[in-house]
């Protein structure tokens, strides 16, 4: 079976260190088959991508410019690059863990809030391309919170990404 996926990508003529550049970024197959089906649909939407697709600089633009829409460029360049970056070193610890969780429990109600928060967090920065701290800016608003619970939660989104 895997050698009919590969088959199905071999025309797509991307070079090769792109292509290996999505198994590091997408963790899930579910993942990668959104990330191609995205590319797949942009190649026949696209005119000028369509009629070149021997063109193998535009195919990488494309490429590039799909895997933009997920991905920052530094995590792109890192993976391309064979970088490994320790996704540890973004988490939060110890004490500082704990002033996170009272935060979020000081300003969300219940389960359910906060569920909505993360819901429009994750539409604005796939419909919008928003970045992480400007879409939970936007979702806190749309909840109706202060300005001063949203300048909390968005200061440990902006340290954390």
């Amino acid at each position: 079976m895997e050698e009919e996926e590969d088959e199905e990508f071999i025309g797509l003529n991307v070079e090769t260190t792109l292509l290996d550049a999505v198994q590091k970024l997408f963790k899930t197959e579910p993942e990668v088959e959104v990330f191609y089906d995205g590319f797949l649909e942009r190649v026949q939407n696209d005119k000028r991508l369509r009629k070149n697709k021997n063109n193998r600089r535009l195919m990488n633009e494309a490429f590039l410019d799909e895997l933009l829409k997920y991905h920052e460029l530094d995590k792109i360049n890192n993976a391309i690059n064979n970088v490994s970056v320790s996704d540890e070193s973004n988490l939060v610890e110890g004490d500082d863990e704990k002033d996170v969780d009272k935060l979020l429990r000081k300003t969300f109600k219940d389960k359910m809030e906060f569920r909505m928060f993360m819901t429009y967090i994750s539409q604005y920065m796939m419909e919008l391309g928003d970045s992480p701290v400007e879409a939970c800016a936007k979702s806190m608003k749309r909840l109706g919170k202060s300005d001063a619970d949203i300048l909390k939660i968005t200061s440990v989104i902006n340290k954390i990404f």
